[in-house]
């Protein structure tokens, strides 16, 4: 198990959560230890609210924005008390901007928005890996004022183990976070938000560095010396009411002139405390919590609308996560129900897998692989009904399995397991068959946990 130097800003020590039977233990002696000292595993209430002092409105950046859902749950944490306003959001691929002002919209229509054009009315690509993309960002902004919320997610590639292929400290993609950096110096913001995958936390820079220091340690050194407090963290979604074990790293950047130290805080940092879990009173949110109520499909479903039978309401006082999936969407209908289809081969395969299972226990129907023992333990897996879902990446290529039925995820069941709302959808490449799944399912691999995103927002509009 790898165990991480004490971060900035707190006594705690972070660990790397390799699989979801460390994460349990983990998990276990963070109570045993909360339970010996009340007061240990607190966020001290220190934030002041000097952050939006004297104003109803904060200015917010996202970059490397995918579907949006990050500026979303910015835009969804306002208050009456202080609103977000998203300045500018950037990314590169026209159908992941056709998914953020879809969406951005929906939003905007149906529930209570607080100040007027919240959002751009217009979202150009902008592709940030060159010098004319990144000026453009620092021209547009200025225009309104500057920013005080810089947040984003650079693309992961390079740094995650489920990439086996690709992991390398020289893949490309890893330059992309030196750019966000750059940036973020440039655009000065009061809060820096940066998120990732846990394998930023022990990837070198490059191999041709001979000093081979780390991506983090490179910038938290950078931003350090631009006047930064910075505090890191490696946080559980499943902790956050998300259905899914998803850990991911966070670091927070506080300019020092909202004066905030490395004192400030408890010893869980600037952080949202969890809410579900064994470190509190809640139990986690399950699969059978947030896609039991859907209709049974079968492989291969292409209809993108179906009839959906609404939940009683006495349904969804027991069950909070449905309640608030519901919340603005429209009665009767569930978008994206879709499955891809699979081969014959794989259904016999799926059958013999049993709930909570993995290839493992299909070794002799697994003749097509010729590094067996290089296949991730997430592949062929068969979810658990009354437990949270594995993380969530690009569910087609892993062949997630449904708890009972014999095919893959559907979309929105995915959907689901990553906390987004229903109305909220992914757009795709037009067809003559429709629109293409592939590229909605790879903009949900890549996109945060929504619930996770929405209580950092939530927590970060107090400081």
């Amino acid at each position: 198990m790898k165990q991480f130097l004490c971060r900035p800003g707190s006594k705690i020590h972070f660990q790397y959560r390799a699989n979801i039977t460390l994460a349990e233990a983990q998990d276990q002696q963070l109570n045993v230890l909360a339970l010996l000292d009340q007061g240990m595993y607190e966020t001290a209430n220190n934030a002041r609210g000097v952050l939006a002092a004297s104003r109803n409105e904060l200015r917010v950046v996202e970059l490397f924005s995918g579907a949006g859902g990050m500026g979303l749950g910015f835009l969804m944490s306002s208050s009456e008390k202080t609103a977000c306003r998203i300045v500018h959001t950037s990314e590169c691929d026209p159908i992941c901007i056709k998914s953020i002002f879809t969406n951005y919209s929906y939003w905007k229509e149906h529930a209570k928005v607080l100040i007027n054009e919240p959002f751009p009315s217009e979202i150009a690509p902008t592709d940030l890996s060159t010098a004319i993309g990144r000026e453009s960002v620092v021209s547009q902004v200025q225009r309104y004022g500057g920013v005080d919320i810089l947040i984003g997610g650079p693309p992961c590639q390079g740094f995650s183990q489920a990439n086996r292929n690709s992991w390398s400290p020289n893949n490309p993609y890893n330059k992309l976070v030196n750019n966000f950096i750059e940036l973020a110096i440039a655009l000065n913001p009061k809060v820096i938000l940066m998120e990732n995958v846990q394998g930023i936390l022990w990837t070198p820079r490059s191999n041709h560095h001979e000093n081979k220091l780390g991506v983090v340690e490179h910038i938290t050194r950078k931003l350090a010396k631009t006047g930064y407090v910075l505090f890191p963290s490696v946080l559980d979604a499943a902790w956050y009411g998300v259905p899914q074990h998803r850990n991911r790293f966070f670091l927070l950047a506080l300019d020092q002139s909202l004066g905030y130290t490395e004192d400030s805080f408890g010893n869980w940092g600037p952080f949202p405390f969890p809410t579900h879990g064994p470190i509190t009173t809640q139990k986690f949110v399950t699969v059978r919590d947030a896609i039991s109520d859907l209709p049974k499909v079968e492989n291969g479903e292409g209809r993108l609308f179906q009839d959906y039978k609404n939940p009683r309401q006495q349904d969804l006082a027991l069950n909070v996560f449905l309640n608030e999936a519901r919340e603005f969407s429209q009665p009767g209908v569930i978008e994206g129900h879709i499955v891809s289809k699979q081969a014959d081969y794989v259904l016999e395969r799926y059958k013999n897998i049993p709930e909570g299972g993995n290839w493992s226990d299909i070794q002799h129907m697994m003749t097509n692989y010729s590094k067996l023992e290089r296949t991730h333990s997430n592949i062929y897996r068969r979810l658990k009904w009354d437990e949270p879902s594995i993380t969530i990446g690009n569910y087609r290529k892993s062949m997630l399995i449904h708890p009972a039925q014999d095919r893959g995820l559907s979309l929105r069941e995915a959907t689901r397991l990553q906390s987004f709302p229903d109305w909220f959808v992914f757009c795709g490449v037009a067809t003559k068959r429709g629109t293409t799944l592939m590229h909605k399912q790879q903009q949900l691999a890549n996109a945060v946990s929504f619930l996770l995103i929405k209580a950092i927002a939530k927590y970060i509009l107090t400081l």
